[in-house]
């Protein structure tokens, strides 16, 4: 074996290690009602792609039990109205009662499945823990439920 090919299939091999840059954003926040003033938990996931045509709604399963809370991701759904517009895809789950240490588990439609830890507090949402290449990228920054 020559040293050019030595060096192709090192480069090859680099870059098919190379780590998948994340489908999804989850940002998880507290929120607060303004007609009733409760204080929820929001986990809401984007797509990082941005879609030009329209915002398409993300189809959520989720559920909490005990310390953890699960949320699955089934695939994208075009809005109701077809009004033109543009972002990413975007679907949100809120949890009320939520306070202490929880893990989130997000699983993809192929069921690979990422985990986080994150406290939950009265100040805010601190993440305690996640994956080293995740597939969705955590953030605990608010961000606008339209």
């Amino acid at each position: 074996m020559t040293a050019s090919t030595k060096k192709i299939r090192a480069t090859a091999t680099e870059m098919s290690s190379k780590p998948k840059d994340p489908d999804y954003t989850l940002n998880v926040f507290l929120h607060q009602d303004a007609e009733t003033g409760k204080r929820s938990v929001a986990f809401m996931v984007q797509t990082t792609k941005v879609f030009v045509s329209f915002r398409y709604d993300i189809l959520l399963q989720a559920a909490q039990e005990d310390r953890t809370v699960r949320i699955k991701i089934q695939g994208l759904h075009a809005p109701e109205l077809l009004m033109p517009g543009s972002g990413p895809a975007r679907g949100w789950r809120m949890f009320e009662g939520l306070f202490g240490h929880y893990n989130v588990a997000v699983t993809k439609q192929d069921k690979s499945v990422n985990e986080f830890d994150v406290d939950i507090a009265d100040d805010g949402v601190t993440l305690l823990k996640s994956p080293e290449h995740p597939f969705i990228l955590p953030s605990t920054d608010p961000v606008e439920l339209s």
